[in-house]
């Protein structure tokens, strides 16, 4: 198993948070097919202004959610009707990664996390996704999607991101007010560990980083159950 960096901070396991403003560990075939799904001349066509506001919001996964400390809460409908409290995991891993139809990155990931959502026992780690923000809606994949003005049009795209994947999934209000407690990033990725607090975030959800700290999350569970007992 390759290792994640560590440390103890506040009394427990945290894992270095990966920052990076490009998704560097994607595949070469990956990267382009991304590419093939936005409209590269309106993504570096942003005046100075959108660049502005677009990086000050990319940096509060810096800020918002920290390693270390207790995560904030969130009660969300998922697309088969019941209801994700974070709280209610307590005495479970979380893990959860932000997505939607039109986000690229996010959408190359979904199959990963679908054998993700199988290879862990449930009872132990609880993996959903959050559906957020439209990203490219109306690009070049994207042609008969368009952005969403309600928590009702939102849910429907959600449904339709369902209908492609195992994962639960979860839906973020039209007021945005889980991304906004957890970092404004496109498909940020995040494990909460059995006491509520996050252990660690991805900018860009990376299945391999995710599957590394879960081994090791509960490897040093079974060390300190070792220890204690």
């Amino acid at each position: 198993m390759e290792l994640y960096p560590k440390r103890q901070l506040n009394g427990r396991v945290v894992f270095s948070e990966h920052y990076s403003m490009h998704p560097g560990h994607y595949t070469f075939t990956q990267k382009l097919g991304i590419a093939t799904k936005v409209d590269v001349k309106k993504m570096f066509g942003k005046t100075p202004a959108e660049r502005k506001k677009e990086f000050a919001e990319y940096s509060t996964i810096r800020t918002q959610s920290p390693v270390g400390f207790l995560a904030p809460d969130f009660e969300l409908e998922t697309t088969t009707g019941e209801t994700v409290r974070l709280s209610d995991k307590r005495g479970q891993i979380a893990v959860f990664m932000f997505v939607a139809m039109t986000c690229p990155p996010a959408r190359t990931q979904v199959d990963l996390w679908k054998r993700l959502h199988e290879k862990y026992d449930a009872k132990d780690v609880q993996i959903f996704f959050i559906y957020s923000r439209e990203r490219h809606a109306g690009e070049r994949g994207y042609r008969e999607l368009k952005e969403t003005t309600s928590t009702s049009e939102r849910m429907t795209h959600a449904r339709m991101l369902s209908e492609i994947t195992a994962v639960p999934v979860a839906v973020d209000p039209i007021d945005e007010r889980t991304l906004k407690d957890y970092g404004m990033v496109p498909n940020a990725a995040f494990i909460i560990d059995r006491e509520g607090f996050v252990v660690f975030k991805s900018q860009w959800a990376d299945i391999r980083k995710i599957d590394q700290v879960l081994q090791q999350l509960l490897v040093s569970e079974e060390l300190n159950k070792t220890n204690q007992g």
